[in-house]
């Protein structure tokens, strides 16, 4: 008999976030990389990774131009 393997449950969007922040940030522990690797496609890491970078930029654009005024 083939072993059952509960399906994972829908990562949310803040989850996505926080892997993408942790990421970004360079620190992860095994244990959150390794439940990441089972819940998240690389399609969703992909989409938050560019939203996050997006907002990156954005925010450090919005600061120089408030600095330099």
């Amino acid at each position: 008999m083939a072993p059952v393997h509960p399906t994972p449950a829908r990562p949310t969007p803040w989850r996505v976030a926080t892997t993408v922040f942790w990421s970004f940030f360079g620190v992860r522990k095994r244990s959150g990389h390794d439940q990441d690797t089972v819940q998240l496609t690389p399609l969703q890491i992909a989409c938050g990774a560019v939203i996050g970078a997006a907002l990156f930029v954005g925010t450090l654009l919005t600061a120089v131009h408030f600095i330099t005024r």
